[in-house]
């Protein structure tokens, strides 16, 4: 490999693929070494850790938006990234340059080679999990919001050694080949994000015997766990536009994130919120309410009403159930038109169990990833399992066009998932 001077170059010496492997204590300890040659970015900062199976781009994004609204300076790193690598690291919304992506690559590249390293000492994740932390350090962020790619204990964020808070997502069955084979297994690795001191919030309606396995983990290592009452929100109103729901004293709030289940990630964005106003952070209920009218969110149940398009990266038998819950309660006249592809290693029986009932016709894609199910592959499981009408699209270009063709007798929802890395193809083109 050469050496990598231009952003450009950098992106392609990194690939495409975010894929994010399971790793060992042992390399947590190395890039934790690495962040000891850095002068420890990670410890200047008012780190919110997020982990969990699902819903965790979307709490990161509610928070982001709240806490940016309220006046604070707001890093944010979430992955997989959809259109532009870059989008990864946020600070207010707004990428991070080119020029302040190579700045901290090449001090970080210059520490690793002075220590006998090179440019294949770090995955993808990792050297953006470190470009993150020495940017947001750099630019002095109120808070930063870091979302985990995978589990806990091995998980590259899990460097962050005192979290201010650690929020917890719906954990489920998902990355089992590689977190555990059961949702316990998943849930232990998860709990290995609580640290000593740190307070933890854990998302409503978690299984009996995970919410135990975090309730444990959190009290054997001193940190706080749910310090303040859960707040007490009923859902008024689901459409392809938002919530309406009522949360505590904040009656008629509008989420601008569709999906019922986002009133249960709403949950854990407010005990978060209530955590910080504990603190003397200022967040006012208008503030709040105000961000959470206008938040977004890319591939997480994004509604294009220009083109009656759903985009959203649900990868796991929870986040399909999630979604179709949300198609049902919107009462549409037609069954809605499905782009799918699949990453290998998933639940894909249980996620096609979810889905095939409810709609029309499957379009099936080969995502944009090392470790994708091939399209021939995934039509071929939908035919041994349903009578759905099955399309097999060599590419994004060919996918869009059989949906407009399907779609030419009705004004069928396009619905866009299976994986973030779908939509990542998906969402380049142009006016489906």
């Amino acid at each position: 490999m050469g050496t990598v001077e231009t952003y450009r170059q950098f992106e392609k010496s990194l690939g495409d693929d975010w894929q994010v492997l399971p790793s060992q204590h042992s390399r947590v300890g190395m890039l934790k070494e690495i962040l000891n040659w850095l002068g420890h970015p990670e410890r200047r900062l008012s780190v919110i850790h997020i982990v969990g199976s699902n819903g965790k781009g979307s709490t990161g994004v509610m928070l982001s938006k709240i806490l940016t609204t309220a006046g604070y300076r707001v890093g944010h790193f979430s992955t997989p990234a959809i259109l532009s690598d870059r989008e990864v690291v946020m600070i207010n919304g707004q990428m991070i340059s080119e020029k302040e992506v190579m700045f901290h690559y090449k001090r970080i590249m210059t520490e690793i080679k002075n220590h006998g390293g090179d440019e294949k000492t770090l995955t993808k994740f990792e050297m953006w999990t470190l470009i993150a932390l020495c940017h947001f350090a750099k630019q002095e962020v109120h808070f930063a919001i870091i979302e985990a790619g995978l589990g806990g204990t091995g998980d590259a964020t899990n460097v962050v050694e005192k979290p201010l808070i650690v929020a917890i997502t719906k954990i489920s069955d998902d990355h089992s080949t590689m977190l555990g084979h059961n949702v316990l297994k998943i849930a232990e690795n998860v709990a290995g994000a609580i640290k000593p001191g740190s307070l933890v919030v854990n998302y409503p309606g978690q299984d009996v015997e995970v919410f135990k396995t975090l309730r444990d983990k959190a009290t054997a290592v001193g940190a706080v766990w749910n310090p303040y009452p859960k707040p007490q929100i009923t859902l008024m109103r689901s459409s392809p536009e938002g919530l309406i729901v009522n949360a505590d004293q904040l009656e008629g709030l509008k989420l601008s994130l569709t999906g019922a289940y986002q009133a249960n990630n709403l949950s854990t964005v407010l005990q978060v919120v209530t955590i910080l106003k504990n603190k003397r952070i200022t967040l006012s209920d208008v503030t709040v309410a105000e961000a959470l009218a206008h938040v977004k969110i890319t591939g997480r149940m994004e509604f294009d009403s220009t083109h009656n398009i759903l985009y959203d990266g649900a990868h796991n038998p929870h986040g399909i159930s999630s979604l179709v819950a949300a198609i049902r309660s919107w009462h549409l006249p037609f069954k809605p038109i499905v782009i799918l592809g699949l990453i290998k290693g998933k639940n894909h029986m249980d996620m096609l169990d979810e889905l095939l009932p409810y709609v029309s016709t499957i379009i099936a894609v080969t995502p944009d990833a090392k470790n994708a199910m091939s399209a021939d592959e995934l039509a071929a499981k939908i035919v041994m399992m349903s009578n759905v009408d099955v399309e097999i699209a060599d590419d994004s270009t060919a996918a869009i066009s059989l949906a407009r063709q399907v779609r030419e007798s009705s004004k069928s929802l396009i619905v866009v998932t299976g994986s973030f890395y779908t939509l990542r193809a998906i969402e380049k083109e142009d006016g489906i």
